[in-house]
């Protein structure tokens, strides 16, 4: 039977030409070895992507720039260009803030200006700095605040180890080509990401701002399959009878998990029997992985059994509506 549910995605992504122009010119090497096109379809924004978006039953897909941390210059003009590539299809396209978090103060105000002026979701950005600082320090407290204060969504984007990581942890007997992918997109740092959320909860972030709203990748990066291990553990933590919000609360009411890149049935179910319904929402991650992947893994979801018509509906587009108030 053919799908007809109007799909909201949330990691989706585009490249301004004038940052790409500015881009790590290994990172672009790196990107090109996954997908020779992948720039072009970074670029495009008009018909050629609207019509991936028509083949792939996608009602609205929410775009975000590639996770970078530029100049707060050049952080704003990412952000104007966004606003006017909504503009041009305003019925299709929905947009993430793209923040640069070396200084949270002008992030926060960043997300501001984004959300009241441009009517833009929430936020999307590298999960670790430069430098690999995550962002669990009194630093960062302005950031958290606004986006509580707002009511929207950060959704923290999976980024390439730095070198003394990637050396340590990932380099081996092997080419240079492999190591990066261990360390990147075919396993670390999805744990990275992992790592950060548990990294949030131990400083106490959720405690301080309990209505924060985090979304995390790729079937949760890892953490559904870790979850019934680590919550217990978390019990025997100095100053766990001080905390508000113990770690399942914080997974079931300021976590919320999409698909991107993950179209196997295998880690979805691990996902249902770990995560709240109302928790889960379908995104691709394109143009780094297909729509049309996307499209027959939903169908997939559909006829497998392991979830309701009503919950299908939910995590095509029900809980995006919902996180996201449009």
């Amino acid at each position: 039977m053919p799908l007809q549910t109007p799909l909201i995605m949330l990691e989706e992504h585009v490249f301004t030409q004038f940052m790409w122009d500015k881009y790590d010119v290994n990172a672009r090497r790196g990107m090109a070895a996954r997908d020779p096109t992948v720039q072009d379809k970074l670029l495009e924004t008009g018909d050629g992507r609207i019509a991936t978006l028509d083949a792939g039953s996608i009602q609205t897909q929410v775009l975000s720039h590639i996770p970078c941390h530029p100049s707060l210059e050049d952080m704003q003009k990412v952000n104007d260009e966004l606003s006017e590539t909504k503009k041009q299809r305003p019925d299709r396209y929905e947009c993430f803030a793209c923040l640069s978090l070396n200084d949270p103060v002008e992030a926060a105000k960043e997300l501001e200006r984004c959300v009241v002026k441009y009517g833009f979701l929430g936020a999307l950005f590298p999960n670790t700095l430069d430098d690999g600082t995550f962002y669990d320090t009194a630093r960062f407290y302005p950031l958290y605040e606004k986006a509580q204060e707002l009511d929207v969504p950060l959704y923290l984007h999976p980024i390439f180890p730095i070198a003394d990581v990637s050396k340590l942890l990932f380099d081996g007997p092997y080419p240079k080509p492999v190591s990066i992918q261990i360390g990147g997109w075919c396993y670390g740092w999805h744990a990275t990401v992992a790592i950060h959320v548990l990294r949030l909860f131990a400083a106490g972030i959720f405690d301080r701002y309990p209505k924060l709203k985090i979304v995390i990748g790729h079937m949760g990066e890892t953490l559904p399959f870790m979850l019934d291990r680590i919550i217990p553990q978390t019990a025997n933590w100095p100053g766990a009878t001080s905390r508000v919000k113990e770690l399942r609360q914080v997974w079931d009411e300021n976590i919320w998990v999409t698909t991107s890149g993950m179209f196997a049935l295998g880690p979805m179910a691990c996902l249902l029997r770990t995560t709240k319904i109302d928790r889960i929402l379908y995104s691709v991650d394109y143009p780094l992985e297909d729509n049309q992947d996307g499209f027959k893994f939903l169908e997939e979801l559909r006829d497998s059994g392991l979830v309701s018509e009503g919950d299908f509906a939910k995590i095509a587009y029900q809980n995006a509506k919902a996180l996201l108030r449009i």
